[in-house]
């Protein structure tokens, strides 16, 4: 079984990679570039000077993530530890950043901000603040009760209860919260790199899109799924697996 899904694996890729290249020597370059053009500006976009774009996005992305998971981590907290507030939080403020799509927050972003880093990191962290809400709330609901119950036999204190008990408990959460961000950051990053940036990926593809530069739109696309992929494996898999032999579960 083990053998089968490396097979698979390895092969599906493959497979892809075939069709792509067959269906590149029957199309227009204009609608499906050859691969290895794609490759060639896959490699300038992450190692020469035109780098600086991809790792302008990456900035931006991993500082929307730091200020969504605190924002909505604080949100949540303050559900809990201040009940009179629960629902304001998750009846009011969820739907309704759930609902705004990023579309209108990058125009907004671009009206209230300007071009330039600042609206790119807010209307990221906008839309990622309800995807940190929904998995610390799960992860709330989800605590153990029993280990609760017994910390309530040591302390009435909620705030020492939050920091020491269920913070701690939380992690794996938090990790889901983060590894989904970091995904879906990128695809919002974009749109708003398209919409009002002087520089980053989304930029780069909207200048390849009115050039009607097809192999340059690929790249973009490639070097998001390289990074995403690299940082999946590297990064969020050990951290995953760290998490679940502490708390002696599956993994995050």
């Amino acid at each position: 079984m083990v053998r089968a899904r490396t097979a698979l694996a390895v092969l599906g890729p493959l497979a892809a990679l075939a069709m792509w290249w067959w269906a590149a020597q029957n199309s227009s370059p204009l609608t499906v570039p050859q691969p290895l053009d794609v490759a060639r500006r896959t490699i300038d976009l992450l190692f020469t000077a035109e780098s600086v774009h991809t790792w302008t996005s990456m900035v931006r992305i991993l500082a929307a993530v730091v200020l969504a998971l605190l924002i909505g981590s604080g949100l949540v907290f303050l559900a809990r530890l201040v009940p009179v507030t629960e629902s304001l939080v998750t009846k009011a403020l969820l739907p309704f950043l759930n609902s705004v799509p990023a579309l209108g927050w990058a125009i907004l972003g671009v009206i209230w901000f300007g071009v330039g880093n600042s609206a790119v990191i807010v209307v990221v962290t906008l839309i990622l603040i309800p995807f940190c809400m929904v998995n610390m709330w799960e992860g709330m609901r989800n605590l153990d009760a029993g280990l609760q119950e017994m910390a309530r036999s040591f302390t009435r204190s909620r705030v020492k209860m939050l920091f020491r008990i269920q913070v701690p408990l939380l992690m794996p959460y938090v990790l889901a919260a983060v590894r989904l961000s970091f995904s879906v950051g990128w695809k919002v990053a974009l749109i708003a790199e398209f919409f009002g940036a002087r520089s980053g990926l989304g930029l780069v593809m909207n200048r390849a899109r009115q050039a009607f530069d097809t192999p340059t739109v690929f790249a973009t696309i490639v070097v998001v799924l390289v990074i995403v992929t690299v940082v999946e494996r590297f990064v969020f898999d050990p951290m995953s697996q760290m998490f679940a032999r502490r708390s002696g579960g599956g993994a995050a």
